[in-house]
């Protein structure tokens, strides 16, 4: 006979109430800290050492001397309670959770704090209308501004409603590419107001400097700028990875607190990216490959006549104020107004299709690895490809002969082991007119071909 599965949110409350009692304490102990959780007049939560602890249960009244025939104190008692019954494995904010306890995974997680979500309410959101529509779709072809704005509605559409309803909702990251001074940045700190209040910077642990990601736990909207990331071919790859698995891999996410054990605890995350339009500060982002190309939404920033002023430091914080009080407005016709045009639904995965500006989409390509790698072979066979002839070899002879040619150009580009039979892979598939692959079974080669322009 199977035996009965046991009730899924068992907790010393529930517990003490099905007897009729109340708790003891209402603290939790961390076990990993060995400090005890207190929750305090104003409604955090404190971790405390034992000391400071019995100083909290004496102002509660329990005595910390035993009375007589008992070998424990109130306050002793009290403390074997917690440890026994209310320990925790993490406590801390938790993204896309409301405060309290979480059993998740065979893990008890104390979620200390609450998202702040912005109540959608009627009313007017022209200044951010402007803003929005400035930004995205002044001085654009109009189908490509309205596919733009319409595309940044969607998104955020999906975003808030998921984050609202407490489900996970795989979402491409929003790059948003434009000049200094465009608004961008406005933009994407409304974002955060949009959607919880909190944001972090994760630049740190995407690039793979830190293997220690509780701080990106702590916020909804996590935050990358062009200024605080690398160009280097190897770190834009490592930054799409982490794309894809705060993307699409949303289940599989795990909180690795510095000096503690990793818990496996989905995340609840919405990813945008900020950065300037000229090619240098386009490097950042990982090559749009198959793998990583439906994940990003390329959109291109302009600047526009501000509906507020903005000149000075007092009119700035006037309009950003302006902003966020229109925020509910713009959430409720989000929400209970507008739907996603069909041209634009995405059913399948992110329920918006995934957009990329055309000019940005080529200015990127035109920065691909491969498309480098390309330069360098017309270069380094400069002499043949010239005469209309084609080249052979092998992808080791051609890394060869391309750090003969530019040793350091190549030593930057070829950085990893098999880099160069990879571009070339890439580049069969996308300029077949000009590199092509060979093999006779026991041998693989390339085909260099001149450039049929």
């Amino acid at each position: 006979m199977t035996a009965p599965r046991k009730p899924k949110n068992i907790t010393p409350e529930s517990i003490a109430k099905a007897a009729g009692e109340e708790p003891k304490t209402k603290d939790y102990f961390d076990a990993g800290s060995g400090r005890f959780l207190v929750l305090n007049q104003v409604g955090r939560w404190l971790p405390l050492a034992q000391a400071d602890y019995k100083r909290y249960l004496r102002a509660r009244g329990l005595h910390s001397k035993p009375v007589e025939g008992q070998l424990l104190s109130e306050i002793d008692e009290a403390i074997l309670d917690v440890q026994n019954n209310r320990d925790v494995t993490y406590y801390g904010p938790v993204c896309g959770r409301f405060a309290g306890l979480l059993e998740t995974n065979g893990h008890r997680i104390l979620v200390t704090e609450d998202p702040r979500l912005p109540e959608p309410m009627p009313g007017n959101w022209d200044n951010l209308r402007v803003l929005i529509e400035g930004l995205l779709a002044h001085g654009e072809q109009e189908d490509i501004g309205r596919d733009q704005v319409e595309t940044f509605h969607g998104w955020m559409k999906s975003g808030v409603e998921a984050l609202r309803a407490g489900t996970q909702q795989q979402q491409q990251v929003l790059a948003l590419c434009g000049p200094p001074g465009s608004g961008k940045s406005l933009l994407q700190s409304l974002i955060t107001e949009m959607y919880a209040g909190r944001a972090c910077k994760a630049e740190r642990y995407f690039s793979g400097k830190t293997p220690f990601n509780a701080d990106l736990y702590t916020a909804e909207h996590l935050i990358l700028e062009d200024e605080h990331c690398s160009t280097r071919i190897d770190h834009r790859m490592r930054l799409g990875a982490a794309i894809k698995q705060h993307t699409v891999s949303t289940n599989l996410t795990s909180l690795h607190p510095k000096g503690r054990t990793a818990v496996n605890l989905p995340g609840w995350w919405r990813v945008s990216i900020t950065l300037n339009d000229d090619p240098e500060a386009m490097m950042i982002l990982p090559p749009l490959d198959q793998h990583i190309a439906d994940k990003i939404i390329l959109m291109r920033a302009g600047r526009f006549p501000f509906p507020l002023p903005m000149g000075t430091t007092t009119e700035r914080s006037d309009a950003w104020r302006q902003f966020v009080a229109e925020i509910p407005a713009y959430l409720h016709w989000l929400r209970h107004e507008w739907e996603i045009p069909d041209r634009l639904r995405d059913p399948k995965r992110y329920n918006i299709s995934t957009f990329h500006h055309p000019i940005l989409a080529e200015s990127l390509e035109s920065l691909s690895p491969e498309s480098e790698l390309l330069e360098l072979l017309d270069g380094c066979y400069r002499e043949p490809l010239g005469s209309g002839l084609s080249v052979e070899a092998t992808h080791s002879e051609i890394e060869t002969a391309l750090r003969a040619h530019e040793s350091r150009r190549t030593d930057r580009l070829l950085s990893w082991r098999n880099a160069c039979g990879s571009y070339l892979g890439k580049l069969a598939k996308k300029r077949p007119d000009r590199v092509q692959p060979r093999t006779n079974g026991a041998k693989r080669w390339w085909i260099i071909l001149p450039d049929p322009s």
